[in-house]
């Protein structure tokens, strides 16, 4: 979760839904068998998991909602505002949120506000006020013209809200979403709406973006109790998409290898190789939910199967190593599923070709 935050700054923006179990410092073989990542909505078995990428009720009755949405909203669907990425900044300081939306309605985002000034013992590189979050969108229906109206169903974080850790010398203090934390009904506006329908407080949210001075420009997404705008841009094909977020990725892979290396103690070894396999299946969780969303349903399935697989040959090595015992061994665990997870996803990207 840490580095990934900091990924966020580069506008990477992350989803959680499929992947492997991570291995905390000290935890024995059993408990392998028994995490998974934090998204986790399907059981495999009862010791290894496959999470929200299989057709559980509730994933579903999401879909069924949507497909049922598109017939009322004969113009505007979920599948139309997975093309874009959604932004919700001032254009100034050091604080942004974003989300993408599928096309089922899930969607999944990041807040990331930093405070360098904030320092203390232990964190004096400041302190970022954060959190990444999954969720789904339902209810789209279009009021006039101009106009629709969705429901926010559900958000649920990676980190708790209100929790903190101190991580590479930043204080990391987790929060609710800013722009979707407070409301569970939101409108979308299209482009072409007289900027007169919106209220003055949300035209300043997306002035800087949108380029007319009299309607709107690209698909606003507002919440009206707070007056929040929320401005969008073109989102990447998917292909395009998936590689660079295994890039920056990459990048994160790389700087955890050097730390570890570096590391003096095995505190700080055990530390860093979680927090590189973390973010290892970050990237695999977002480039999964491109593959969910954007391979043909009878490919994904056998891909899903493939995954399925792999994930329980993943676990079976883990326990292996975890059983060798030492205090190395979930440092050389992490490491481990680590290499193994952006190996995966570079087999992942492929299907997107």
């Amino acid at each position: 979760m840490k580095q990934k935050v900091v990924l966020a700054i580069l506008s990477v923006f992350t989803a959680a839904t499929i992947a492997g179990c991570g291995v905390k410092s000290g935890m024995d073989e059993n408990d392998v068998q028994n995490s998974q990542s934090v998204e986790s909505e399907s059981a495999q078995t009862e010791d290894a998991t496959v999470t929200d990428a299989s057709e559980d009720s509730s994933s579903i009755a999401f879909r069924d909602s949507e497909e049922e949405n598109t017939e009322e909203t004969a113009d505007l669907t979920f599948a139309d505002l997975s093309e874009l990425e959604f932004e919700f900044s001032s254009g100034a300081g050091g604080w942004s949120e974003g989300f993408t939306i599928e096309k089922d309605g899930s969607f999944s985002g990041n807040f990331h506000d930093s405070d360098m000034g904030v320092t203390g013992e232990g964190y004096p590189d400041g302190t970022m006020y954060c959190c990444s979050y999954t969720g789904h969108f339902t209810e789209l229906t279009k009021i006039n013209d101009d106009t629709y109206e969705m429901k926010l169903a559900d958000i649920s974080y990676t980190d708790p809200v209100g929790t903190d850790e101190i991580c590479d010398g930043m204080h990391f203090i987790y929060t609710e979403s800013y722009c979707l934390g407070a409301n569970d009904t939101f409108k979308v506006y299209l482009p072409g709406t007289p900027l007169s329908e919106l209220s003055e407080e949300e035209c300043l949210w997306i002035s800087y973006n949108n380029e007319s001075e009299t309607e709107l420009t690209m698909i606003i997404i507002v919440d009206e109790k707070n007056e929040f705008g929320i401005y969008s841009y073109p989102r990447p094909e998917p292909l395009e998409d998936a590689r660079m977020t295994f890039n920056t990725y990459k990048d994160s892979y790389d700087y955890y290898v050097d730390k570890l290396s570096e590391a003096e103690t095995t505190a700080e070894m055990a530390e860093y190789a979680e927090t590189m396999y973390e973010n290892c299946d970050s990237c695999l969780n977002y480039i999964w939910n491109l593959v969910k969303n954007n391979v043909e349903e009878d490919k994904f399935d056998e891909i899903l199967e493939e995954q399925r697989e792999w994930i329980a040959q993943k676990e079976a090595r883990a326990e292996e190593i975890l059983s060798a015992g030492g205090s190395m061994a979930a440092v050389d665990c992490n490491q481990f599923m680590a290499e193994l997870t952006m190996e995966r996803c570079e087999a992942l990207i492929k299907y997107l070709e």
